[in-house]
Protein backbone atom coordinates (compact mmCIF):
# COMPACT_ATOMS: atom_id res chain seq x y z
CA UNK A 1 0.00 0.00 0.00
CA UNK A 2 2.90 2.36 0.69
CA UNK A 3 4.14 1.97 -2.89
CA UNK A 4 0.62 2.33 -4.27
CA UNK A 5 0.12 5.61 -2.39
CA UNK A 6 3.54 6.86 -3.50
CA UNK A 7 2.69 5.97 -7.11
CA UNK A 8 -0.67 7.76 -6.88
CA UNK A 9 1.07 10.82 -5.43
CA UNK A 10 3.65 10.71 -8.24
CA UNK A 11 0.94 10.53 -10.91
CA UNK A 12 -1.04 13.32 -9.25
CA UNK A 13 2.00 15.61 -9.10
CA UNK A 14 3.04 14.76 -12.67
CA UNK A 15 -0.49 15.49 -13.93
CA UNK A 16 -0.62 18.90 -12.24
CA UNK A 17 2.81 19.84 -13.59
CA UNK A 18 1.82 18.72 -17.09
CA UNK A 19 -1.52 20.57 -17.04
CA UNK A 20 -0.24 23.82 -15.57
CA UNK A 21 2.90 23.72 -17.68
CA UNK A 22 5.37 25.29 -15.26
CA UNK A 23 7.94 27.25 -17.25
CA UNK A 24 10.93 27.79 -15.05
CA UNK A 25 14.48 26.60 -14.55
CA UNK A 26 14.84 22.83 -14.43
CA UNK A 27 16.04 22.86 -10.80
CA UNK A 28 12.91 24.78 -9.74
CA UNK A 29 10.82 22.30 -11.66
CA UNK A 30 12.38 19.45 -9.71
CA UNK A 31 11.78 21.21 -6.36
CA UNK A 32 8.18 22.02 -7.29
CA UNK A 33 7.56 18.43 -8.38
CA UNK A 34 9.09 16.95 -5.18
CA UNK A 35 7.00 19.32 -3.05
CA UNK A 36 3.84 18.35 -4.89
CA UNK A 37 4.70 14.66 -4.63
CA UNK A 38 5.08 14.92 -0.85
CA UNK A 39 1.87 16.93 -0.55
CA UNK A 40 -0.16 14.55 -2.69
CA UNK A 41 1.25 11.59 -0.73
CA UNK A 42 -0.19 13.04 2.48
CA UNK A 43 -3.49 13.70 0.68
CA UNK A 44 -3.70 10.09 -0.51
CA UNK A 45 -2.84 8.81 2.99
CA UNK A 46 -5.71 10.89 4.39
CA UNK A 47 -8.06 9.54 1.69
CA UNK A 48 -6.96 5.98 2.51
CA UNK A 49 -7.55 6.59 6.24
CA UNK A 50 -11.01 8.02 5.57
CA UNK A 51 -11.81 4.98 3.42
CA UNK A 52 -10.82 2.69 6.30
CA UNK A 53 -12.95 4.78 8.67
CA UNK A 54 -16.01 4.66 6.42
CA UNK A 55 -15.48 0.95 5.86
CA UNK A 56 -15.37 0.32 9.60
CA UNK A 57 -18.88 1.83 9.93
CA UNK A 58 -20.26 -0.24 7.06
CA UNK A 59 -19.06 -3.66 8.27
CA UNK A 60 -20.69 -5.32 11.23
CA UNK A 61 -18.68 -6.33 14.28
CA UNK A 62 -21.52 -8.61 15.37
CA UNK A 63 -21.44 -10.85 12.32
CA UNK A 64 -19.99 -14.28 13.15
CA UNK A 65 -16.84 -14.95 11.15
CA UNK A 66 -16.45 -18.61 10.23
CA UNK A 67 -13.26 -18.17 8.21
CA UNK A 68 -10.70 -15.40 7.66
CA UNK A 69 -11.34 -13.00 4.81
CA UNK A 70 -8.33 -12.30 2.56
CA UNK A 71 -9.71 -8.92 1.47
CA UNK A 72 -9.84 -7.55 5.01
CA UNK A 73 -6.61 -9.31 5.96
CA UNK A 74 -4.81 -7.57 3.10
CA UNK A 75 -5.82 -4.11 4.27
CA UNK A 76 -4.98 -4.86 7.90
CA UNK A 77 -1.50 -6.01 6.83
CA UNK A 78 -0.93 -3.04 4.53
CA UNK A 79 -2.11 -0.60 7.19
CA UNK A 80 0.36 -2.08 9.67
CA UNK A 81 3.13 -1.55 7.12
CA UNK A 82 2.09 2.09 6.78
CA UNK A 83 2.11 2.56 10.56
CA UNK A 84 5.58 1.06 10.73
CA UNK A 85 6.73 3.40 7.96
CA UNK A 86 5.34 6.51 9.65
CA UNK A 87 6.83 5.45 13.00
CA UNK A 88 10.25 5.73 11.32
CA UNK A 89 11.13 2.19 12.35
CA UNK A 90 13.39 -0.22 10.49
CA UNK A 91 13.08 -3.94 11.16
CA UNK A 92 16.17 -6.15 11.11
CA UNK A 93 15.31 -9.86 10.79
CA UNK A 94 17.74 -12.60 11.83
CA UNK A 95 16.84 -16.17 10.87
CA UNK A 96 14.07 -15.21 8.43
CA UNK A 97 15.22 -18.01 6.12
CA UNK A 98 13.91 -20.53 8.68
CA UNK A 99 10.30 -19.38 8.33
CA UNK A 100 8.16 -22.04 6.57
CA UNK A 101 7.05 -20.93 3.11
CA UNK A 102 4.81 -23.85 2.20
CA UNK A 103 2.64 -24.18 5.30
CA UNK A 104 0.85 -22.09 7.90
CA UNK A 105 2.32 -21.82 11.39
CA UNK A 106 1.78 -20.58 14.93
CA UNK A 107 3.79 -17.42 15.57
CA UNK A 108 4.73 -16.75 19.20
CA UNK A 109 6.57 -13.65 20.40
CA UNK A 110 7.38 -11.67 23.50
CA UNK A 111 5.21 -8.64 24.18
CA UNK A 112 6.83 -5.30 25.04
CA UNK A 113 4.67 -2.62 23.43
CA UNK A 114 1.77 -1.79 21.11
CA UNK A 115 4.23 -1.95 18.23
CA UNK A 116 4.75 -5.71 18.65
CA UNK A 117 1.65 -6.75 16.65
CA UNK A 118 2.34 -3.95 14.15
CA UNK A 119 5.88 -5.29 13.65
CA UNK A 120 4.79 -8.92 13.42
CA UNK A 121 1.90 -8.35 11.03
CA UNK A 122 3.98 -6.13 8.74
CA UNK A 123 6.82 -8.68 8.60
CA UNK A 124 4.87 -11.96 8.60
CA UNK A 125 1.69 -10.78 6.87
CA UNK A 126 2.59 -12.40 3.55
CA UNK A 127 1.51 -15.66 5.15
CA UNK A 128 -1.97 -14.24 5.92
CA UNK A 129 -1.28 -13.76 9.62
CA UNK A 130 -4.06 -13.14 12.16
CA UNK A 131 -3.63 -12.69 15.90
CA UNK A 132 -5.33 -14.04 18.98
CA UNK A 133 -6.01 -10.82 20.85
CA UNK A 134 -7.72 -9.48 23.93
CA UNK A 135 -11.41 -8.61 23.42
CA UNK A 136 -10.87 -4.88 24.10
CA UNK A 137 -8.88 -4.54 20.88
CA UNK A 138 -11.97 -5.37 18.84
CA UNK A 139 -13.62 -2.22 20.22
CA UNK A 140 -10.87 0.04 18.85
CA UNK A 141 -12.04 2.65 16.31
CA UNK A 142 -11.43 1.59 12.70
CA UNK A 143 -9.10 -1.30 13.65
CA UNK A 144 -11.66 -3.39 15.55
CA UNK A 145 -14.06 -3.95 12.65
CA UNK A 146 -11.32 -4.73 10.14
CA UNK A 147 -9.61 -7.14 12.57
CA UNK A 148 -12.90 -8.93 13.18
CA UNK A 149 -13.57 -9.55 9.49
CA UNK A 150 -9.94 -10.40 8.76
CA UNK A 151 -10.32 -13.36 11.12
CA UNK A 152 -8.54 -12.12 14.24
CA UNK A 153 -9.72 -14.02 17.29
CA UNK A 154 -10.69 -12.56 20.69
CA UNK A 155 -9.72 -14.66 23.70
CA UNK A 156 -11.30 -14.45 27.14
CA UNK A 157 -8.45 -15.46 29.44
CA UNK A 158 -10.69 -15.14 32.49
CA UNK A 159 -13.04 -17.82 31.20
CA UNK A 160 -11.27 -21.11 30.37
CA UNK A 161 -14.30 -22.50 28.54
CA UNK A 162 -14.53 -19.48 26.21
CA UNK A 163 -10.75 -19.44 25.79
CA UNK A 164 -10.84 -23.07 24.64
CA UNK A 165 -13.34 -22.15 21.92
CA UNK A 166 -10.87 -19.59 20.59
CA UNK A 167 -7.96 -22.04 20.81
CA UNK A 168 -9.94 -24.66 18.87
CA UNK A 169 -10.91 -22.13 16.21
CA UNK A 170 -7.29 -21.00 15.82
CA UNK A 171 -6.22 -24.64 15.47
CA UNK A 172 -8.85 -25.15 12.76
CA UNK A 173 -7.49 -22.15 10.85
CA UNK A 174 -4.08 -23.83 10.87
CA UNK A 175 -5.31 -27.35 10.10
CA UNK A 176 -7.22 -26.03 7.10
CA UNK A 177 -4.21 -23.97 5.95
CA UNK A 178 -6.31 -20.80 5.95
CA UNK A 179 -4.01 -18.41 7.82
CA UNK A 180 -1.06 -18.42 10.18
CA UNK A 181 -1.91 -17.48 13.75
CA UNK A 182 0.02 -15.20 16.08
CA UNK A 183 -0.17 -15.10 19.86
CA UNK A 184 1.71 -13.54 22.78
CA UNK A 185 2.03 -16.32 25.40
CA UNK A 186 2.72 -13.76 28.14
CA UNK A 187 -0.91 -12.72 27.74
CA UNK A 188 -0.25 -9.01 28.14
CA UNK A 189 2.47 -6.40 27.66
CA UNK A 190 5.51 -6.81 29.85
CA UNK A 191 5.86 -3.51 31.75
CA UNK A 192 8.36 -4.90 34.28
CA UNK A 193 12.15 -4.94 34.30
CA UNK A 194 12.09 -8.73 33.85
CA UNK A 195 12.82 -10.04 30.34
CA UNK A 196 9.61 -12.10 30.22
CA UNK A 197 6.38 -12.57 32.12
CA UNK A 198 5.11 -16.03 33.05
CA UNK A 199 3.73 -17.86 30.03
CA UNK A 200 0.14 -19.04 29.58
CA UNK A 201 0.81 -22.61 28.43
CA UNK A 202 -2.67 -22.83 26.92
CA UNK A 203 -1.40 -20.75 24.01
CA UNK A 204 0.60 -23.75 22.83
CA UNK A 205 -2.50 -25.95 22.66
CA UNK A 206 -3.12 -24.29 19.30
CA UNK A 207 0.09 -25.83 17.96
CA UNK A 208 -0.39 -29.27 19.54
CA UNK A 209 -3.95 -29.49 18.22
CA UNK A 210 -3.00 -28.30 14.72
CA UNK A 211 0.36 -30.16 14.67
CA UNK A 212 1.86 -27.18 12.87
CA UNK A 213 5.30 -25.55 13.03
CA UNK A 214 5.92 -22.95 15.72
CA UNK A 215 7.79 -19.82 14.64
CA UNK A 216 9.41 -18.00 17.55
CA UNK A 217 10.05 -14.25 17.20
CA UNK A 218 12.21 -12.50 19.79
CA UNK A 219 11.42 -8.77 19.56
CA UNK A 220 13.82 -6.09 20.74
CA UNK A 221 13.53 -2.30 20.88
CA UNK A 222 9.80 -2.01 20.18
CA UNK A 223 9.40 -0.07 23.43
CA UNK A 224 11.63 2.66 22.03
CA UNK A 225 9.42 3.44 19.04
CA UNK A 226 6.99 5.65 20.96
CA UNK A 227 9.83 7.37 22.83
CA UNK A 228 11.86 8.06 19.69
CA UNK A 229 9.02 9.22 17.44
CA UNK A 230 9.11 11.64 15.64
CA UNK A 231 12.63 12.91 16.25
CA UNK A 232 14.62 9.72 16.02
CA UNK A 233 14.49 6.55 13.96
CA UNK A 234 14.15 3.22 15.73
CA UNK A 235 15.89 -0.04 14.82
CA UNK A 236 13.74 -3.04 15.73
CA UNK A 237 15.46 -6.42 15.90
CA UNK A 238 13.67 -9.73 15.39
CA UNK A 239 15.43 -13.05 15.98
CA UNK A 240 13.69 -16.11 14.52
CA UNK A 241 13.71 -19.78 15.42
CA UNK A 242 11.37 -22.56 14.31
CA UNK A 243 10.12 -25.73 15.95
CA UNK A 244 9.21 -28.10 13.07
CA UNK A 245 5.78 -29.70 12.96
CA UNK A 246 7.31 -33.15 13.59
CA UNK A 247 8.78 -31.97 16.91
CA UNK A 248 5.56 -30.18 17.85
CA UNK A 249 3.63 -33.45 17.34
CA UNK A 250 5.97 -35.20 19.80
CA UNK A 251 5.80 -32.46 22.46
CA UNK A 252 3.26 -31.34 25.04
CA UNK A 253 2.33 -27.75 25.81
CA UNK A 254 4.71 -27.50 28.79
CA UNK A 255 7.66 -28.68 26.70
CA UNK A 256 6.87 -26.25 23.89
CA UNK A 257 6.40 -23.43 26.37
CA UNK A 258 9.77 -24.11 28.01
CA UNK A 259 11.58 -24.25 24.68
CA UNK A 260 10.04 -21.00 23.46
CA UNK A 261 10.67 -19.29 26.80
CA UNK A 262 14.35 -20.25 26.74
CA UNK A 263 14.85 -18.98 23.19
CA UNK A 264 13.10 -15.68 23.86
CA UNK A 265 14.95 -15.07 27.12
CA UNK A 266 18.27 -15.75 25.44
CA UNK A 267 17.58 -13.46 22.47
CA UNK A 268 15.96 -10.41 24.02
Amino acid sequence: MLYILLALAFLSAATIVAITGFFTAWYWMILIFIGMWAGFFLVWVIIYTLWLLIGSFLISKKKEITKPNKFYNYFVTETMKLLLFFSRSKVHMEGAEKIPRDTKYLLVANHLSNFDPITCISQFGKNDLVFVSKPENFSLPIAGAWMHHAGFLPIDRENPKNALVTINKAAEYLKNQQVSVGIFPEGTRNKTSEPLLEFKNGAFKIATKAKCPVVIAALKNTRKVQHNFPWKKTDIYVSIDVIPAEEVAESNTAQLSARVYDFLKENI
